[in-house]
């Protein structure tokens, strides 16, 4: 299952993230974060289920791990895509829609 958002494919089979067609170098660790966020189709992916999903655990220590992770991630997909990995506020990250041109 493919999931496409604007600029942004994601083939878990092929373990495959592009940006406009082209293709993004994740670790393992940020496709798996990446893949976690985007299928919960823009409902919210709370630190408590990322950081057990990512590290089988949960505490102050891997949820600063997952910090990094996402701001590396970010980085990786650009401005425009990156921009959409959302913080939640002391919840998690969301993806969002992407912007329409003005």
């Amino acid at each position: 299952m493919v999931i496409s958002s604007g600029q942004l494919s994601i083939d878990p089979e092929r373990y495959l993230v592009t940006v406009e067609g082209q293709p993004v170098h994740l670790t393992y660790l940020e496709f798996n974060a990446l893949w976690t966020i985007a299928r919960l189709e823009g409902r919210i992916a709370t630190y408590d289920r990322l950081t057990t999903a990512l590290w089988s655990e949960d505490n102050a220590r891997t949820r600063r791990r997952l910090t990094v992770l996402i701001s590396r991630l970010r980085s990786k997909l650009g401005d425009d895509v990156g921009g959409r990995v959302d913080t939640v506020m002391r919840v998690g990250y969301r993806l969002t829609e992407p912007r329409e041109a003005a």
